[in-house]
């Protein structure tokens, strides 16, 4: 995800220092298959649908809130693997922002559209010339990504997450 340097390296330390702040919180804490400590992004996304809409998702930037919640709700793409002419290759389609069995939030889905911004950050941008899987737009995503985990920052920084070591 080609997001420009300016929004991208304030993206990345924002999103590393939320990560580190919630496995700080055991409830937000999970191990992978192999026992390394990962944030558990399910029990994230429940606690910020508890929140009043007022304590999370008004805080944000009228246009975070709009390029997130605004039509299809099924961007940022996400990274799949697809068969090719008899090979695998990794490619970027479109996916709900939330399952289809699961009641829409608004919550949920900037913490998600958040996550995949990273996700995309990280993982892409090494396309070949001319293959650029996205949209064009994406320091709009960037600065929307951005707005979420600053906000998320804020409301731990508050107490909103509990304690570091509570949940």
């Amino acid at each position: 995800m080609p997001v420009s340097d300016n929004l991208a390296i304030p993206l990345f330390r924002a999103f590393a220092l939320l990560e580190y702040q919630l496995k700080r919180r055991h409830a937000f804490l999970k191990a992978d298959r192999f026992g390394n400590a990962m944030v558990d992004w399910s029990e994230v996304k429940a606690a910020v649908d508890g929140f009043p809409a007022a304590d999370f998702v008004l805080q944000l930037d009228a246009f975070t809130r709009q390029k997130v919640l605004d039509g299809a709700r099924e961007r940022p793409k996400v990274q799949v693997v697809v068969n090719s002419g008899g090979r695998r290759k990794a490619t970027f389609e479109p996916r709900p922002l939330q399952p289809p069995n699961e009641v829409q939030s608004d919550a949920r889905a900037l913490v998600e559209a958040t996550k995949r911004v990273r996700n995309n950050l990280f993982h892409g941008g090494k396309e070949d010339p001319g293959e650029q899987p996205f949209d064009g737009d994406d320091d709009e995503w960037g600065r929307a990504a951005l707005d979420v985990a600053q906000t998320l920052l804020d409301l731990m920084d508050q107490g909103a997450f509990g304690a570091p070591g509570h949940p």
